[in-house]
């Protein structure tokens, strides 16, 4: 192949991955897990938020969790998820996909079309990120020293097996 199909080639590509990246982009958006550096396609389970895993009851247990850190923490990640919910709105999700499926299905890819499309999506991605930020932070101060300690403790072994099963397969 010449170095102008290869370059329409790689074009193609990069759209096709955006466009699965925001098909995902949901509930990769919404996750507040601790698995933020993992990759939709490196593992064939569903993302879990953080919220879902620190109030498991394996967690709980583990970090010994009070009552009232329990209750502080839910009420954290219901506020959380009410932010993103109407932060993603479905019109603006739909509007996105059709769009991106156009661009995708087009005869030629359009770079600059496909470059305006992500502008739009930008304040939006930064807006979730900045809820997801400020709630780890809340959750870091509701927690215990000792209870960082173990958490981070956790954060690496799900890390280490997670690679160890990307490694693997």
């Amino acid at each position: 192949m010449n170095t102008h199909t290869m370059s329409k080639v790689r074009s193609t590509l990069k759209a096709l991955l955006l466009a699965s990246v925001m098909a995902g982009s949901n509930a990769a958006l919404a996750d507040t897990g601790e698995n933020e550096t993992q990759s939709r396609a490196t593992s064939m389970k569903p993302m879990k938020s953080m919220g879902h895993m620190l109030l498991s009851k394996r967690a709980v247990k583990h970090l010994a969790l009070t009552q009232s850190q329990q209750d502080e923490l839910k009420s954290l990640f219901d506020a959380q998820r009410e932010q993103v919910k109407s932060l993603r709105g479905d019109k603006v999700k739909g509007e996105h996909r059709d769009a991106f499926k156009s661009l995708i299905e087009a005869e030629q890819f359009d770079k600059a079309q496909a470059e305006v499309l992500l502008e739009q999506f930008q304040p939006q991605k930064r807006e979730m990120m900045l809820i997801r930020l400020e709630t780890q932070h809340k959750v870091y101060h509701i927690l215990t020293e000792e209870q960082r300690a173990k958490l981070k403790q956790l954060r690496h072994k799900r890390m280490a097996k997670k690679h160890h099963q990307h490694q693997s397969s």
